[in-house]
């Protein structure tokens, strides 16, 4: 785990590096605009230090503009990621974020699922994500 978590977005999203896993945690009822977008993901890019890793959003009651899909859509150090949410709005916001990404993109309610879904995507016990270029992006699904 990254000694200290990251805030980015004016402290609505905080993250950090477990298990090789980033892990962005949206504060709930947060709104997220282009600019909390653009933020996130530099926040993003400084833990994955120019590699891709797999990352575990956590979006509960978080509502995501338009134009923040599309910046998080375009995200080039996401290897894969799984959202973590616990309501039906949740998982419409994850579906409507998958849209045009460029790795594999899964909802979850369950912690230990999106965690164990992840670690497919970690390399050794180091933790060090690695790239597959073959993986394609999925629909979103509950698991």
């Amino acid at each position: 785990m990254t000694p200290e978590p990251i805030l980015a977005a004016s402290g609505k999203n905080s993250l950090c590096i477990n298990g090789g896993i980033i892990e962005s945690v949206w504060a709930p009822g947060s709104f997220v605009d282009v600019v909390d977008a653009r933020d996130a993901m530099r926040a993003t890019a400084l833990l994955a230090r120019a590699g891709r890793m797999p990352m575990l959003s956590v979006m509960t009651d978080v509502e995501i503009s338009a134009a923040a899909r599309y910046e998080f859509a375009k995200s080039a150090d996401v290897l894969a990621i799984a959202v973590l949410g616990s309501s039906a709005v949740d998982r419409v916001v994850a579906a409507a974020t998958s849209r045009g990404t460029q790795y594999p993109h899964e909802f979850f309610t369950s912690r230990d699922d999106a965690v164990a879904w992840l670690s497919g995507f970690v390399d050794g016990p180091g933790g060090l994500a690695h790239d597959q270029p073959d993986a394609t992006a999925t629909a979103p699904r509950s698991r």
